[in-house]
């Protein structure tokens, strides 16, 4: 018995034997992509590239990089979100600090600026725009760093989220962000935009239960449920809008599978507003609700 596990403790781990071990241990663990999961946990204990993990398929690993991947397969292995674990996650053009204070950026999310832009023209520049409950900064920063508006407010209801957000806009070097603590649109009252775009909550009470684990156990429920219809956050968000929208300005939400329909709905009945349609996410799911306020875009000061 002492010299099998002698043997073991002596044999040579390879870049490609840790992979494949740690994606077999993953797979048992029910996760979808068990292998993927593992080469960005070997390169995130690497630090490098997951090419550079092919480039050195036969490279040794030494017992304590070994020592120190374990841990990281064991929080996925328990369904822990493999952005939590890395410490952050891509959006568009950034590398965004998350953990658990703030719900995880998302692809839906990021096609939601292609959306706007292609429905208002790329060459918009918006002269002012607030993100509304940013949570890690994520559609703010990308408004900022890409030049797609020249003042960008952001809001949450959540203090935590907030410390993220503000930090990743500092690790951007994006120190012109206004952000305000608030429920909606409250913390900016008395203010008008010409763009208001927000990411808000929308899972139903059922769809949370039914969530996947690293969804319900790991990310925060008041990011990412509203009410038992899943609508709560977005009525009072849309109620608000004939007042902060100024002529010309867009607005622009990210809603759920079977939502759309009911807040065109919503954004029909604010006066002024116009809903300029549904659009698709990359999967061809009814993701996205534009509407614009009549009127001409008019020059207005920054507040």
């Amino acid at each position: 018995m002492a010299a099998r596990a002698t043997a073991r403790e002596q044999r040579v781990w390879t870049v490609m034997d840790v992979i494949r071990a740690s994606g077999e241990y993953l797979d048992g663990k029910g996760l979808e992509h068990g292998r993927l999961d593992a080469e960005h946990l070997l390169a995130h204990v690497l630090d490098a590239g997951r090419l550079h993990l092919y480039l050195h398929f036969d490279r040794p690993l030494s017992v304590d990089e070994r020592g120190r991947l374990k841990p990281l397969l064991r929080r996925r292995g328990q369904r822990e979100p493999l952005q939590y674990i890395l410490g952050s996650a891509p959006f568009r053009e950034l590398v965004l600090d998350v953990d658990r204070r703030v719900a995880i950026p998302r692809p839906e999310t990021e096609y939601l600026i292609d959306v706007l832009q292609r429905a208002a023209g790329r060459d918009r520049v918006f002269e002012s725009a607030l993100d509304v409950g940013t949570g890690s900064g994520a559609i703010a920063l990308a408004l900022a760093t890409e030049g797609l508006a020249r003042a960008v407010t952001a809001t949450d209801i959540s203090t935590a989220a907030l410390a993220v957000a503000r930090n990743n806009a500092a690790a951007s070097g994006v120190a012109t962000i206004d952000f305000r603590e608030g429920r909606l649109l409250e913390p900016v009252a008395g203010r008008t935009f010409d763009l208001v775009l927000s990411n808000p909550p929308y899972l139903t009470e059922e769809e949370w239960r039914s969530a996947q684990p690293e969804v319900r156990q790991w990310e925060p429920r008041t990011a990412m449920v509203s009410g038992e219809d899943g609508l709560e956050v977005i009525r009072g968000l849309v109620n608000g809008l004939g007042d902060i929208l100024r002529p010309g300005g867009w607005v622009g939400l990210e809603v759920g599978n079977s939502q759309a329909e009911t807040v065109v709905h919503m954004l029909e009945a604010v006066p002024g507003l116009d809903a300029a349609g549904v659009h698709d996410d990359l999967t061809g799911r009814p993701r996205y609700v534009l509407g614009r306020k009549t009127g001409e875009p008019q020059a207005q000061p920054i507040a």
